[in-house]
Order: C-alpha cells, then structure tokens, then sequence
C-alpha cells in the first residue's frame, strides 16, 4: 500500500511526479487527488485559478501512461518513466505477411525531449494515420535522433533462404537487423548513455551481436520495452516506415490495382489469391515475405 494508491509502483510514480511539478513551478490541488480503476487523477497548473487535470494510468502489462491536455504537463510527466540519452530499438513487420521488415532505433536526448508532447506510445495501440503524423514531424526536424533499416521482401526472402540453409532463422535476421540500426545511431551521436532493445528473443548470439553492435554502451532488453517513450517512439517510427513502403509496392509493383494491407489472418489469404488470380505467384517474392504459412494455404 503506497500514499497515493494500492498499486505500489503507482503509488511511487505520483509521488516522483508530485515532486517534479512542485520543483517546475507548479501548484497541485491535494485536494483532486484521487485513485481512480488502474491510476489516480489529479489537478495542477502554473496557478490556482488554471488548473488542469492530469490522470496517471499503470498495469504490469501496459505499465504506464499519462493522460492530459496539457502538453508540457504530459512531457513533463512522461520525462519519469525514460531516461534522458536511452537509445531505444523496436521493429515492424515482423507479423506481416506483406510488406517489409523495419527495425528502427532512436535516440531520446536532451533536444528529443520535446517529442514527449507528441502523446507517442506502442505504435500497436496507435491509429495509422497518428502514427504517420507524428513520424513526418520527427523526420521533418529530428533527422540525426534514429536510424530506421528497411528490408524489403525481395531482399528480406533471399536474406531469410541463406539463413535457412546456414541453420539459423527469423531471429538471427532480426539481430542483424537490430544491430545495423543502433551502430549507425552509435556512429553520428556521443550522447547515448544506454540501449533499451524490445526484447524478440533469449537468443545468446542474438543478443551478444546486438550488444557487440552497441559499443561501449550498455544494452538492456526488456519485454515490452514499448512502455519506455524512447522504445515507444521507436516502434512509431519503424511501423511508419512500414506503412509507407506497403502503400510504395501497392503503387509501382502492384500499379495500384490492389493496396496492401498488414497482417497475416483470413483478409491476407484473400488478397494472395486474388493477387494471384491477376500476376501469377511470381510477384509474391516482389511483395510478401514468402515463408509464412499464408503461402502453403494459398498452395
């Protein structure tokens, strides 16, 4: 049982945050503090008379989340749950049967700390057309904070065939792909302190080659590491990166006559075939990642 509530890292959370705001000039009304399903809720402003409510949410498997209009407020809030100089790594298209496979790694410095008001979180639980929004500002200005690496599916299925027939697989890829993302990162910026990968596997070389990749900085892997903004914003920009190539192939492989979609379920079965139907199986290799099952039900 903590101060604020039942939920102990909760609980710790608000009281750091309390802290902060006071040290930031805010005023917090003790009196709106309140627990509420899964957070508490609370009011705070530059004054008494402009007070707004800000609501700190935390569960083991989301961990945790802030929710207000504020943005400084929210950058603030959030600024508590990263550590400035974390250089996080999440992927894309790992799960998708169209479309390339995108590993991004970005850098939350000192400069990047104001992305924090863009509300980026597991691109997962975001709508597309925020997670291309947020990605255009962050490419617009923010060129030298991230690397993203795109394999695409004609280079990802001749890169997954020659792992088949060396015995190593999907997560040897994903390490590789992992690796060139953070060292390029590592090479153009001297204020990284640490790594924070999503964690894909307990793979000893796996990991060993993205620590080698990382230099002297240390690397921590973590499952759902998405809960770290810098890790969060990762995941938005890899999955922009995606989305931005499935709309390519759909346009120049493709002619526009289909729009490719992510997945791999029933909706994806139906797209083969009918992709099938017009250009024969050929094109898949131009398109697909050509060894997931989808390719033995269309067969």
């Amino acid at each position: 049982m903590g101060l604020f509530s039942a939920d102990k890292a909760l609980s710790d959370f608000v009281e750091k945050a309390y802290i902060r705001l006071l040290e930031a000039g805010y005023v917090i009304n003790s009196e709106y503090i309140k627990e509420i399903p899964y957070g508490v809720t609370l009011k705070t402003g530059k004054s008494e008379n402009a007070l707004v409510s800000a609501a700190v949410y935390h569960t083991e498997k989301k961990g945790f989340s802030v929710v207000t209009t504020d943005p400084e407020i929210k950058s603030l809030l959030l600024s508590l749950i990263t550590n400035v100089g974390t250089l996080g790594s999440d992927e894309a298209g790992k799960g998708d049967v169209f479309g390339p496979l995108v590993v991004c790694s970005f850098l939350l410095g000192k400069k990047e700390e104001v992305l924090l008001k863009l509300g980026a979180k597991d691109s997962k639980r975001m709508k597309n057309e925020e997670i291309l929004s947020i990605y255009e500002k962050i490419n617009a200005d923010f060129r030298d904070s991230f690397s993203m690496v795109r394999i695409m599916p004609e280079r990802y299925n001749s890169f997954y065939q020659n792992l088949s027939e060396q015995g190593k697989n999907l997560t040897d890829l994903l390490a590789w792909a992992h690796s060139k993302a953070i060292s390029n990162v590592v090479e153009k910026r001297s204020d990284i302190k640490r790594v924070l990968v999503d964690k894909f596997t307990p793979s000893y070389s796996a990991n060993a080659r993205i620590i080698a990749a990382a230099g002297k900085v240390p690397v921590d892997f973590q499952v759902r590491a998405e809960q770290d903004p810098a890790v969060a914003i990762a995941s938005v920009i890899a999955r922009a990166g995606y989305l931005i190539s499935l709309k390519q192939i759909s346009e120049t492989v493709l002619e526009n006559k289909f729009s490719l979609i992510p997945g791999s379920g029933a909706e994806s079965d139906k797209l083969l075939e009918d992709i099938s139907a017009l250009y024969g199986h050929d094109i898949f290799n131009k398109i697909a990642k050509t060894h997931f099952a989808n390719f033995e039900r269309l067969l």
